[in-house]
């Protein structure tokens, strides 16, 4: 449904659970999430019966699949959560499945396209995220795609056996604008 230059983002379906099952419980991944916990595939599959019926504005939250543009292979996914109307904010979150298809600048192009659709059509004002200092490749991916660092969360969460500093990022509309004017897609940009 939108695109980027190298992926798809489209609503996550209750069929994709073998794909999200694949790499879903890989502690590679998962340390980044916040918790490394692993889902068993009944509660993964009670999750994404759920998600697949979100609406961003009733249940403040919205999760779409990323997929591959060209072989429309599962990346992965990405989120706006706790969006507010009110406040014209949501925050993002985003993660590639498969370790393999980490670097390749999918998490990169499905930020812009998420940020995109956060601000072309929810209408949002600003997006923000945390992430984990040591994950320097999502702060790499987020400052690419136009997200400013704000501050560091000292020891704002428990993972891998200590307490972890979180930075904390966002990106307004008009910054995301003066990338890409709106209205025009990712896919046709630069």
């Amino acid at each position: 449904m939108y695109f980027g230059k190298q992926v798809h983002l489209r609503r996550i379906e209750p069929d994709d659970l073998d794909n999200v099952m694949k790499s879903w419980n890989n502690l590679e991944m998962r340390q980044y999430l916040g918790h490394a916990l692993p889902f068993s595939r009944a509660r993964e599959q009670e999750i994404l019966d759920e998600l697949s019926k979100q609406d961003p504005w009733k249940d403040g939250y919205m999760l779409l699949a990323i997929e591959d543009k060209n072989s429309r292979e599962f990346l992965g996914s990405v989120s706006l959560m706790n969006i507010s109307k009110q406040n014209g904010n949501a925050e993002l979150a985003i993660a590639i499945y498969d370790p393999q298809n980490f670097g390749k600048d999918y998490g990169t192009d499905a930020t812009k396209v998420m940020l995109w659709f956060g601000f072309n059509i929810l209408g949002l004002e600003s997006v923000f995220l945390h992430t984990f200092t040591q994950n320097e490749r999502a702060q790499r991916a987020f400052k690419s795609a136009g997200f400013k660092e704000g501050g560091v969360r000292r020891r704002g969460v428990f993972n891998m056996g200590e307490f972890c500093d979180l930075v904390m990022m966002d990106i307004v509309k008009e910054e995301f604008f003066e990338r890409y004017a709106p209205g025009v897609t990712i896919e046709d940009a630069e």
